[in-house]
Formats: structure tokens, C-alpha cells, sequence
């Protein structure tokens, strides 16, 4: 059951004197996560606890001769988005392998590879697609030791899992314990979580939903997305590793439909929520301990929260409903006030923070920025304390 408060103190209880304290340092330091060349967009998405930024860049590619019919027939796009990896620094990106790098080469959207976790340590994890048979292929979980190491498959050890078309790895912790997904085989079947610890693979228990999509882990526990009726509203489960399992249904009492985006080390959840009856879009919230509480949002606007931290700090996009990307800003919300980034610190020329995805328990936060000429840049900000 989900218990609502209508105080930011109570929420985030001892996290207080840790978010005031934020709130009076000078703003950030910007730095810009590069694209392989000045034709090419960035994308920051993720940042752990060393600095170090995931994402996406754009990148050429070429149609092999052996598949000339394919690209024909498919379109061919020069374009393709490639999982990339930034030093704390930004500078140039280091671009992830993949199990195979020929299995998708006409489409500019499809994404060979994709990182969708790291944990202190750089290790990352996510997804890339396999050869499987002569004519098609898999979608198989891997894992990056560095930026540099070619990709584990992390297939082998989901023995014992029910059968799936498709799987993937979404999240990693510090003890190297892998959070998946899974695609089911079967009619109408759903997808299902588990858990890669130790070398042993787990169901996670569904918590009464159709379909679970995992989403995120810490040391203690896991968060995903609920399917709890065929065409009905989705809801947030959150498992305790090892202990109960708990869901969040509805944000402001009414149908909600409620979907998970960040976990922090101490076990916030951030994510948005949408409410049909209320036609006002989407709306951040934030969920710690049990209460759930919807973060400012300005009428004729629709939000979204994206990454929490240990302190309580969300962070996200807050974006005018009648407008496109440009009308989007990257915020942060810290103790229930929310700030634009731009005004905490200063895009470069032309820029304008639109989303910021992730924020580390340093207070560093990434995303990424997109300026007249539709031209887009990751960017990572470091707090000056």
C-alpha cells in the first residue's frame, strides 16, 4: 500500500542537511561529452560513482557487399548509435564492442550493442545482438569489464531460467550481481526479471504482475515495471534482495499509470507517472521508505525524473506540452524545489540543457543538449562545491 506525505522533510527524512548543504554551492563545471566528429550527435545517460559517463554517439557506417540486397531493400542510413564511454572528463568517446557488429548494418535506429548499466568499478552491462542461424538473430545480456574489453556473453548463465526469445542485462552492482530482462516464449507470454549472482541465475517474483521489465539494482535491492492487467495501467515493483517485495500503484490516489527510471545507492526510486483523467502528461515522482510524493511540475508542462541519488537529488526534464525537444529543460530537484540547470550553470554558446539523465551520489549530473541547428551534445556537470 502506498502511503502519500505532502512533505519534502518527511520524504526525505536524514537526507536534509545533506541537500541543504548542496543547495549553496556556486553551480557546475560543464563538460562536454564529445562526438567522434563535428557531424555527429552525443548523448550522456548514464554516470557512476567515479565520474566516469555512458551513452550514445552517432557513428558512419558502411552496407557490406554480402548484404547490398538488405540495405536495398531496408533503406540504408549512414547513421547508426553506438553505446560510447567518457573519462570523468568527458574528451573523446571510446565506443563499446559488440558480440557481432555485422548483424545490423542498414538501419539507423537499430543499436548492434547497447550498455544499459555500470557500477563503481566500470563494469557495464546491457545488450547486443548475436547471430542466430543463418538468416536472423538474438538479443543476448553481456558484460564490459572496461571500455576497451570485448563483450561476455552472459547467456551461459541463465541455466535453469525459463525459455526466452530474447534477454538483456539493465543493471550491475558494486558486489557484480546482474539485474536482467527476458522476453518469454510462448503465446501472449510476457517478460520476466532475474537476477545473475554468483554465478547462480533467479526469478524475481512478480509481485501479482502479468509482465515485469527490470529496470535498475543496488546492493540491497531492485526496481522494475509491472504489467498487472492485459491493456490496464502499469505500476512500479521494487524487490528487496532477498526480503519482500513491494509495488507502488498510483501516485495521487487516482489510475495511474507508473513507471520506474532511476534507483539510488539508498534506495530512492525516481521515475513518472501519468494519470489519463488528469490529461496534464507526464509527472516526476520520487519514492523512498514507502511514501511516494509528485515532484513540481508547472501547469501546461509534463516532467519526468530520470536518476536519483543517495541525498534525495532528482534529476530529470521538465518540458512544455505544446512544443518539441526545445521546449524542454534539464532540472534538478533538490528538497522538492526545482531548478533549471541552465541557470546553475552556463551551456556553451548556443546550447541548452534539454534532459539530464543521471546524477551520482557526488552530485554530478549528465545528459544532453541540443542547440538551433538540432546539433546534440552529452554533457556532464560537476558540482563546485
Amino acid at each position: 500500500m502506498t502511503v502519500r506525505t505532502t512533505s519534502f522533510t518527511a520524504l526525505l527524512g536524514g537526507a536534509l542537511s545533506a541537500l541543504l548543504s548542496w543547495s549553496a554551492h556556486a553551480g557546475y563545471a560543464v563538460n562536454t561529452l564529445a562526438a567522434p566528429d563535428a557531424s555527429r550527435d552525443s548523448y550522456g545517460e548514464l554516470v557512476n560513482a567515479q565520474g566516469t559517463s555512458l551513452g550514445e554517439v552517432y557513428v558512419q557506417q558502411s552496407c557490406p557487399v554480402s548484404q547490398w540486397m538488405t540495405c536495398l531493400v531496408d533503406g540504408y542510413a549512414p547513421r547508426q548509435p553506438r553505446s560510447a564511454w567518457w573519462s570523468g572528463t568527458g574528451g573523446p568517446p571510446t565506443l563499446l564492442q559488440c558480440l557481432s557488429d555485422k548483424v545490423s548494418p542498414t538501419t539507423s535506429w537499430d543499436k548492434p550493442c547497447q550498455a544499459e548499466g555500470i557500477n563503481a568499478r566500470g563494469v557495464m552491462v546491457g545488450r547486443s545482438y548475436a547471430p542466430k542461424g543463418a538468416f536472423d538473430v538474438q538479443t543476448r545480456p553481456v558484460l564490459w569489464l572496461s571500455a576497451d574489453s570485448r563483450p561476455v556473453d552472459l547467456s551461459a548463465q541463465m541455466q535453469g531460467l525459463p525459455a526466452y526469445a530474447s534477454a538483456r542485462a539493465v543493471g550491475i552492482n558494486d558486489q557484480g550481481w546482474v539485474l536482467g530482462r527476458a522476453q518469454a516464449i510462448g503465446n501472449g507470454a510476457g517478460e520476466y526479471a532475474f537476477l545473475l549472482r554468483d554465478g547462480l541465475a533467479s526469478l524475481l517474483p512478480t509481485g501479482g504482475a502479468l509482465s515485469v521489465k527490470a529496470k535498475a539494482i543496488n546492493a540491497t535491492m531492485a526496481v522494475g515495471e509491472g504489467q498487472f492487467d492485459r491493456g490496464g495501467p502499469s505500476g512500479v515493483i521494487a524487490w528487496t534482495l532477498g526480503g519482500p517485495t513491494s509495488t507502488l500503484r498510483t501516485i495521487d490516489g487516482t489510475e495511474n499509470y507508473v513507471y520506474a527510471e532511476g534507483l539510488s545507492s539508498a534506495g530512492h526510486v525516481a521515475g513518472f507517472y501519468w494519470a489519463p483523467a488528469s490529461k496534464q502528461g507526464n509527472r516526476a515522482y520520487v519514492w523512498y521508505q514507502g511514501r511516494a510524493q509528485a515532484l513540481p511540475t508547472d501547469a501546461g508542462y509534463s516532467s519526468v525524473a530520470y536518476g536519483v541519488n543517495a541525498a534525495g537529488q532528482v534529476a530529470g526534464s521538465h518540458c512544455r506540452t505544446d512544443q518539441d525537444i526545445h521546449g524542454c529543460r534539464a532540472v534538478v530537484w533538490t528538497n522538492g524545489v526545482r531548478q533549471d540547470l541552465n541557470t546553475l550553470a552556463a551551456p556553451p554558446a548556443g546550447y541548452t540543457f534539454v534532459q539530464a539523465k543521471s546524477i551520482n551520489d557526488q552530485g554530478r549530473i549528465v545528459g544532453w543538449m541540443v542547440n538551433g541547428n538540432k546539433v546534440y551534445r552529452g554533457f556532464l556537470l560537476t558540482p563546485r562545491f
